[in-house]
């Protein structure tokens, strides 16, 4: 695990290595909380594991932020926005929302064209649970 940590550790949004959690050695699954003041980047996560000799089978997020007019999710501290899909979680999403506009957003993690997206509905699993 401690080479997935180091792949990790070497991206910019990256936490410290204390602050990345193993919660499954078996299958090789940890979380980690990126830096708040940084954009993620999915293309980036990948390139660093994969280029240390790690696969990704699977990756989830969560999110929280504001929602725009046209469905996507807007990081306060960063700007960064993401693309929500589906459109029945959406629509539930936004009934969520608070006055501002606020939700936590979770799901499957994606990248296309260039844009971050979360595609809902796809829980992030509990601690210890694949």
């Amino acid at each position: 695990m401690y080479g997935i940590k180091t792949a990790v550790r070497r991206l910019e949004f990256a936490p410290k290595n204390k602050e990345m959690e193993v919660t499954d050695i078996a299958t090789g699954r940890f979380v980690f909380q990126p830096r708040p003041d940084k954009a993620v980047s999915l293309v980036g996560l990948r390139k660093s594991i994969t280029d240390s000799g790690y696969e990704i089978e699977d990756v989830r997020i969560e999110v929280a932020g504001s929602l725009t007019a046209d469905g996507r999710l807007r990081v306060p501290e960063t700007g960064q926005v993401f693309r929500l899909e589906g459109e029945e979680k959406l629509r539930e999403l936004r009934a969520k929302a608070d006055p501002e506009g606020q939700v936590t957003a979770a799901g499957v993690w994606s990248s296309k064209d260039g844009e971050e997206a979360v595609r809902l509905g796809e829980p992030i699993p509990a601690e210890g649970k694949p």
